[in-house]
């Protein structure tokens, strides 16, 4: 293994470890990556959290292990911009609007060569279900994914909320509106974009997250 693959199995076997305690005690699912894991990404893309109500005892069952492995904690193929090639992965809607947003031949290069992860690891089917996981395994996935930024070195940073409070509580920093729909800001001196998540109430059409896109084609470097 090479520098960037000792330092990324490390964290997954770290995130496995502690995540796995919390997810018994709750039996709330968790993952942290919808694409594979790369060094230095054109694009780092951040969630809140996973938008699914998947039980973690289920997930055990169903694959007949006692522990998630580190490979499940991402996937092989980046199903922002293709299918998964021997499962329905169920995200033909979610890939039209990525696609939307990233409309051109440039920002569509870009995304595919794209890591997405979230602030939190552990699944729930609202922003408003996520205020019922404790405060400290978000602040343990939060500080793991601040970890994350270190080993992949992205080239740019996009977060999926421009919510001001979400955004602070992230620790994003310098938050500045710099268009119609986004924001620049610093994550741990790090310059980020902020973008509305695309299904969010009020941004979700595809003229909108058309204009996102032109926005951001603007700022990416």
């Amino acid at each position: 293994m090479n520098e960037f693959q000792l330092k990324r199995e490390k964290w997954l076997k770290e995130v496995v470890e502690h995540c796995h305690e919390y997810a018994l005690k709750t039996d709330i699912d968790f993952y942290c990556c919808q694409t594979p894991i790369i060094y230095k990404p054109e694009i780092l893309i951040i969630g809140l959290n996973p938008g699914n109500n998947g039980k973690y005892s289920e997930y055990l069952i169903n694959n007949h292990i006692t522990k998630r492995t580190i490979e499940s904690l991402y996937y092989s193929q980046n199903l922002l911009v293709e299918s998964a090639l021997d499962w329905d992965d169920g995200l033909n809607q979610i890939r039209k609007k990525f696609k939307e947003i990233f409309f051109s031949d440039l920002l569509f290069s870009k995304l595919k060569n794209s890591v997405m992860t979230n602030f939190t690891y552990f699944n729930t089917i609202s922003s408003t279900e996520l205020q019922s996981i404790d405060i400290e395994i978000k602040q343990f996935c939060l500080n793991k994914t601040f970890e994350l930024i270190e080993i992949l070195q992205p080239k740019n940073i996009i977060i999926f909320t421009s919510n001001i409070v979400e955004l602070k509580k992230s620790g994003v920093e310098k938050i500045e509106q710099v268009g119609k729909y986004t924001k620049i800001g610093t994550l741990n001196d790090k310059k980020i974009i902020a973008i509305p998540h695309f299904s969010a109430r009020g941004y979700n059409n595809s003229e909108i997250r058309n204009s996102i896109g032109r926005e951001i084609n603007e700022i990416l470097r």
